[in-house]
């Protein structure tokens, strides 16, 4: 790490970030909530739903449900049990509010008691989840940057662009596992940077942790491991050898026992629970049939998955990642090796684009990542740097804007044919800001909309299913409040970072 650099932690200690990132934590969390759709869309989403609920209700992650619903995507078991075709770790992680919807919200005067009603009251309290998930992950964002000398000042100031000017602002209020996967990057790669070098046996045994439940949560998640492990050797080089072995050990072994469940369920390790093959048209959308050279231009060019559209602030982060790199080598080759290894890996993949989804789903979680190096270029004090910054977040603010307040699902149903020809194709001619724009003034000027239609929101979605307006006042009542405290708080916070600043520089002032 660069010693010249402005150390926050040496200056106030380490609680003042700490709590900074508590009452920031706080602040997204329920804003992230206030904003969110609350609700599930596509087969990704329900199947982890289904999950969930299966095991709060039956204590299993079978899902009868989804075949009950006429909505099954897997695959079956050896013992006919339907199984969705991914791990059980997100469905773990949102059941505790899934149960908060279930119990609690379900019954809240006002709500109609009847099956839907409550289904997709579970549902919000499952979604919910994903606000938790995106604001975590933007704590150890700004967390991580504090570890790397960056100021308070500077480190909030880089995460709420990011954070409002990504795609981590719409996907906190969908139910996809990317929040998931970018919240244990992101603590992951905090880790990393406070250890230091060489790293201690204790941090390498948390990362390890770490990488081992994302393997839970996305069984690819286990290439991010080799990743981390040369960011170590790269710092630290042979030194850090014993500690890298403990990091690529303890995912490895996760992996080991994810594919010793597949065996156990299906029979095969290697055997997941995709599907074969889609079901109206035969294609098989989890291989690797994709040219190259189709994948990596819709990564970077295309309208609808430009990586540079839904995330502008890289634009600004690939300046500073010498920068990054300086501080700390092995954050550097984490933040710039995870967006390339997926890159080289998600490009050939059939259904490159993610499925359904806005932007580039598969992506974002790691170039998260990759924005700490927009961040560290604050601390040359270049205003040049700030109102590239500002104007990159604008621009990213107004795609996520787009593309959050109407429905994804509702602008690239397959019947349309402009997200999919009809072989089930990528159009790279798809263009969300057009479409989704031209959808909003729609509705903005008065256009209907039926349930899952029209605005996306919780609060219309839940009014539209007959829940009363006090009931939704209620809900939205506690977040609200926390809103409030924890702006106050933060704001009393960087006071006490600006007082302690003057008082370090007039100490140094004074001759002794």
């Amino acid at each position: 790490m660069n010693q010249s650099a402005p150390n926050t932690e040496s200056r106030q200690g380490y609680g003042l970030p700490l709590r900074v990132a508590g009452w920031l934590f706080v602040c997204l969390t329920c804003i992230y909530a206030l904003s969110s759709s609350g609700r599930i869309r596509t087969p990704d989403e329900y199947m982890s739903f289904f999950q969930a609920q299966s095991l709060v209700e039956r204590g299993s992650t079978a899902i009868p449900q989804a075949v009950q619903f006429r909505d099954f995507y897997g695959a079956f078991d050896r013992h006919g049990q339907p199984r969705a075709p991914y791990p059980a770790g997100q469905a773990w992680l949102s059941a505790p509010l899934l149960i908060l919807g279930k119990f609690v919200l379900a019954h809240l005067p006002g709500v109609p008691q009847t099956q839907e009603a409550i289904f997709y009251i579970q549902v919000f309290g499952a979604v919910l989840t994903s606000a938790l998930a995106a604001a975590a992950a933007m704590a150890f964002f700004f967390l991580t940057l504090s570890r790397l000398g960056v100021s308070l000042s500077n480190a909030l100031i880089a995460t709420l662009c990011v954070g409002f000017g990504t795609l981590i602002f719409p996907y906190s209020g969908y139910f996809f596992s990317e929040p998931f996967t970018a919240l244990i990057m992101m603590a992951a790669v905090y880790v990393v940077a406070c250890t230091g070098s060489p790293t201690s046996g204790k941090n390498a045994i948390v990362i390890g942790l770490l990488l081992a439940l994302a393997v839970w949560i996305r069984p690819t998640m286990v290439f991010a491991t080799s990743v981390f492990v040369l960011g170590i050797l790269l710092r630290e080089g042979m030194a850090g050898l014993r500690r890298a072995a403990i990091v690529f050990a303890i995912p490895a072994i996760s992996g080991l026992l994810y594919l010793l469940s597949n065996k156990i369920l299906f029979g095969r390790a290697f055997n997941f629970g995709y599907p074969d093959t889609e079901d109206l048209l035969g294609k098989h959308l989890n291989s690797f049939h994709t040219p190259f050279h189709v994948g990596l231009t819709g990564f970077l060019f295309s309208p609808g998955k430009s990586i540079f559209v839904f995330m502008p602030v890289l634009l600004l982060a690939i300046f500073g990642m010498q920068r990054l790199w300086g501080r700390d080598r092995a954050v550097g080759a984490v933040s710039g090796g995870l967006p390339l290894i997926y890159l080289l890996f998600y490009m050939r993949y059939t259904q490159w684009e993610g499925g359904v989804c806005p932007g580039p789903r598969y992506l974002f979680p790691f170039l998260i990542l990759t924005c700490l190096a927009a961040g560290t270029l604050l601390e040359t004090g270049q205003s040049r740097v700030r109102r590239w910054l500002l104007v990159l977040t604008v621009a990213g603010f107004a795609v996520q804007v787009i593309t959050y307040s109407t429905s994804f699902l509702e602008d690239q149903a397959i019947g349309r044919g402009t997200y999919y020809d009809s072989q089930l194709n990528y159009r790279m001619s798809y263009n969300p800001l057009v479409s989704q724009t031209e959808r909003l003034v729609e509705y903005i000027n008065g256009k209907p909309a039926p349930i899952g239609l029209g605005f996306d929101r919780w609060f219309v979605f839940l009014r539209k299913m007959g829940v009363a307006v006090y009931t939704e006042l209620l809900i939205a009542a506690v977040p609200m409040f926390l809103l409030f405290w924890s702006v106050r708080s933060l704001k009393q916070l960087l006071r006490q970072e600006q007082q302690g600043w003057l008082e370090s520089r007039a100490s140094v002032a004074v001759p002794m």
